[in-house]
């Protein structure tokens, strides 16, 4: 009898060994670990952190074997995976696969629980890569049937990848691991309606996502079981989810041979990914022509489809927070051709009139040739003169290697909560990572923070 979906990912999940993994694959992670922790640290000041960090500090049982990186607060390592997972997507220039945001979720599920159990580099770097790639695949095959539903990718995959790298790092065997992806499978939520509202719902969905895939696994590892057919069966999650249960076999072919891990790539700017291009654009075209924004008759902003159908990125206002700014193509063209940059504090001029009248201005067109993270932008002066930039670019564009990644977040050290000492001794111990006997070592000193809670 051949085995389910969610009993060939556990096989994977169960038997992969830091021994069996590349190279390449583990300064990936290590890399991941890095801009992860990084972006995190530096999103601290937005408030949804805050409101995650008051919730589990004040309804904290007497567990406290995991520490938020908003506050240095402690807390059990469910909670602290959901607080810390809202912190890491609070500036939202976190990795990205495909669409799902999985760093959010994973690292912070295995930061708390490696934390809790006293794990070494080795067990934390297994678990990592099993989380990433175990979500990985997953989104992978079936981004492209949900979204379009209105599910959110970085929730319901995310889920998949905590629930994995917990199970590897609670010592799961193989039937406990199915069971807890049996459990992720029911477990799975998050819409994207959030986006065209301007609301809040989206900055917790991936902590709710990395703190129950903790809960599947410890479900698991108490006695509790699942539907060996969570995914495939009728009422499973390839039909819930994407309505779909067909070809279910090619989902986990390529597990441990082709890793998910290597695909993801990196945020330049805190804007949605699909923001990234059309940003560095703009940002060039200010640069480079030293446009005098009150002669701009018009602006073009070609972009792919898929991604500018996405919720919210064709918004023109009015914007209230900045969860809708970041997500505004038009918004976010506007403010890289004024202030030839992007930083947390633009994305906050909801009422700029400046801003909203280049806004007014703006066009977005969909050529039905332009491939994912391409973008052409074409400014019209009054004048008549044309001045247009184009990135024909792939995914590799923003898959930086890990020297490359550290200097990203070393420019954001500014906003973190952390000194550069700390910085500078918390990527030094990432890099190491494998030589790590306690991995409590990647919890910073707290020395800047101020009292919050």
């Amino acid at each position: 009898m051949s085995q389910t979906v969610s009993e060939r990912l556990a096989a994977f999940t169960s038997q992969l060994s830091y021994s069996d993994i590349p190279d390449e694959v583990v300064e990936k992670a290590k890399t991941c670990l890095i801009h992860g922790i990084g972006v995190g640290l530096a999103g601290y000041k937005t408030d949804f952190p805050r409101i995650a960090a008051e919730i589990v500090t004040h309804n904290s049982s007497k567990s406290n074997q995991a520490t938020l990186l908003y506050n240095g607060s402690r807390c059990s390592p469910m909670d602290a995976a959901f607080a810390n997972a809202v912190l890491f997507h609070s500036r939202v220039q976190e990795d990205t696969h495909n669409t799902a945001h999985l760093g959010t979720v994973v690292i912070p599920v295995v930061l708390a629980l490696g934390e809790a159990g006293k794990k070494n580099g080795e067990e934390l770097l297994t678990a990592l890569i099993a989380g990433y790639e175990i979500g990985g695949v997953l989104s992978k095959h079936y981004t492209s049937k949900t979204t379009p539903r209105g599910f959110r990718a970085s929730s319901i995959y995310g889920i998949f990848g905590a629930a994995a790298a917990a199970s590897k790092l609670l010592n799961l065997n193989e039937e406990q691991t199915a069971h807890a992806l049996g459990f992720a499978a029911s477990f799975a939520s998050g819409t994207l309606e959030a986006f065209t509202s301007g609301t809040m719902e989206w900055r917790f969905e991936n902590g709710l996502a990395a703190k129950n895939g903790i809960l599947s696994a410890l479900l698991s590892k108490h006695g509790a079981d699942a539907s060996s057919h969570s995914f495939e069966g009728k009422g499973g999650f390839f039909h819930a989810f994407a309505g779909n249960r067909e070809e279910t076999q090619n989902i986990t072919e390529n597990l441990g041979k082709l890793y998910e891990i290597l695909n993801v790539t990196f945020k330049l700017y805190p804007v949605c990914a699909f923001n990234q291009t059309p940003v560095i654009n703009a940002i060039q075209i200010a640069k480079d022509s030293q446009i005098p924004t009150e002669q701009i008759q018009s602006i073009k902003i070609e972009m792919n489809a898929y991604e500018a159908n996405y919720p919210g990125m064709s918004s023109k206002g009015p914007f209230a927070n900045i969860s809708q700014t970041l997500m505004s193509a038009p918004y976010c063209v506007a403010v890289s051709l004024l202030d030839s940059k992007v930083t947390l504090s633009n994305l906050q001029q909801f009422n700029d009139k400046t801003i909203h009248k280049l806004i007014s201005k703006t066009t977005i067109i969909s050529p039905i040739d332009f491939k994912p993270l391409c973008s052409r932008i074409t400014v019209e002066l009054e004048n008549g003169q044309m001045i247009e930039r184009e990135m024909n670019i792939t995914e590799d564009y923003y898959n930086f290697n890990i020297e490359e990644d550290i200097q990203i977040i070393k420019g954001l050290e500014k906003e973190m909560n952390i000194t550069k000492i700390d910085l500078n001794q918390l990527i030094t111990h990432i890099v190491n990572l494998e030589e790590i006997d306690n991995i409590s070592v990647l919890i910073p000193t707290f020395s800047k923070v101020e009292e919050k809670i």
